[in-house]
This record gives structure tokens, C-alpha cells and sequence, in this order.
């Protein structure tokens, strides 16, 4: 999970540091960052629980 978080994060600054020409350039940036800031905040919150084992019971989740 540690290459997509770092993955996502040089997307974003890839985007951030696009030079402006237009408006059409700005919307493009600002809709970029926003669904990489979210797909990263998913990634960063979402925890992976190893199995956990409870008086002789497993679970595999």
C-alpha cells in the first residue's frame, strides 16, 4: 500500500505543478487534485487488519 499512497502523492504534485494557460487548464488541475486527494484519503484511512484469532476461533478477514 506504500507504492500507491507514494504513486498518488507524485500524481498530485505532478498535476500541482502543471503551468497555467487557461481556464480549461485550471478546471482540469482543480478536478485532478481533488479526485487524487480523495482516492488517497481512501487509501491512507483504509486499515488491513491481519487475522485475528479469538478464544479458538479464526478469522480470515
Amino acid at each position: 500500500m506504500l507504492l500507491v499512497d507514494v504513486l498518488l502523492i507524485l500524481a498530485m504534485l505532478f498535476f500541482l505543478l502543471l503551468p497555467i494557460t487557461d481556464r480549461r487548464t485550471v478546471r482540469m488541475r482543480l478536478c485532478m487534485l481533488c479526485a487524487l486527494l480523495a482516492a488517497f484519503s481512501v487509501s491512507v484511512t483504509t486499515t488491513h487488519v491481519g487475522p485475528v484469532q479469538i478464544a479458538g476461533l479464526v478469522s480470515t478477514r
